[in-house]
C-alpha cells in the first residue's frame, strides 16, 4: 500500500471516530434535554407536564414577577418552594431546545407562585460570534434598561438563533432591532452595544469556573444539578 493510500485510510478513520464521537455527544445532549424536562414535570408540577408542550414564542405569557439578578434575569418570586438555574448560551441548539420544550411551561408555574427560574447566559462556545454578541446584548439591556426588556430579548435570541454555520451572519444591525423589539433601547444601550462588556464576561467565566460548567444548558433544581443522558 502506498503513503497516500496509507494517509488516505488514517484520515478516514480519524474522520469516522470524529463522527462518531460527535454522535455520542449528540445523543447525551438530547438525554440530557430529556431528563431536565422530566424532572422539572415531576418536581414542579408533579409529574403533569403543561400540555401545550413547548414555547409559544408570542407575547402571551402570564404576568410575572421578573427581576435583575447578578448576571441573569429571575422569574418568580423568592418564595417559590422550587428554584430553577439554568446555564445556557445563546446559540447552543439543545438549550434552544430546552427553551422550546419548558420556557411556557415554567413561566406559567412562575405566575403561579410554584417556581423561580433564573436564566444565567454565558459565553462557551466562543468561537461562534451569536453567542458573544447575543450575551454583550443581554448584558446591557439588563444593565441599562429593564428585566422585563432582558428577559424579553432572551427569549427573542432563542427565538430567532441561527445555524451554528450562520453564527457570524447575524449583524449587529439584526442584533440592534431584536433589542428594539424587545423593548429594552435607549440611548445607554446603543452605547453598551457598540463595545463588549468585559466586565459581564469575566463574571460570567468565573462563575462557569466555579459551577464546573462544561456544556450547556446546565440546570440546578433546588440547588442539584440535573444529569442524564445515553451513550
Amino acid at each position: 500500500m502506498s503513503k497516500q493510500h496509507r494517509d488516505q485510510n488514517r484520515a478516514e478513520r480519524a474522520a469516522a471516530i470524529r463522527a462518531a464521537q460527535d454522535r455520542k455527544e449528540r445523543n447525551r445532549r438530547i438525554g440530557l434535554i430529556v431528563a431536565i424536562v422530566v424532572v422539572l414535570g415531576a418536581v414542579v408540577a408533579g409529574g403533569a407536564w403543561y400540555t401545550a408542550g413547548g414555547s409559544t414564542g408570542g407575547d402571551s405569557d402570564p404576568a410575572v414577577a421578573v427581576s435583575a439578578g447578578a448576571g441573569s434575569v429571575v422569574v418568580g418570586e423568592p418564595t417559590a418552594r422550587v428554584k430553577v438555574v439554568i446555564y445556557e448560551d445563546f446559540q447552543c441548539p439543545y438549550c434552544r431546545q430546552l427553551e422550546d420544550q419548558t420556557r411556557d411551561f415554567l413561566r406559567e408555574n412562575a405566575a403561579a407562585g410554584k417556581v423561580q427560574v433564573e436564566y444565567r447566559p454565558v459565553n462557551l462556545l466562543t468561537d461562534l460570534a451569536y453567542s458573544a454578541n447575543g450575551l454583550n446584548a443581554f448584558a446591557a439591556v439588563l444593565a441599562h434598561s429593564t428585566p422585563q426588556a432582558a428577559l424579553k430579548l432572551h427569549d427573542l435570541l432563542y427565538d430567532n438563533q441561527p445555524y451554528e454555520s450562520d453564527s457570524a451572519g447575524v449583524s449587529a444591525s439584526d442584533i440592534a432591532a431584536l433589542v428594539k423589539k424587545a423593548g429594552g433601547e435607549n440611548s445607554a444601550v446603543s452605547t453598551a452595544l457598540k463595545t463588549q462588556d468585559d466586565a459581564f464576561f469575566t463574571a460570567a467565566d468565573a462563575v462557569m469556573q466555579e459551577k464546573g460548567i462544561q456544556g450547556t444548558p446546565t440546570v440546578y433544581v433546588n440547588g442539584t444539578a440535573v444529569t442524564g443522558g445515553v451513550s
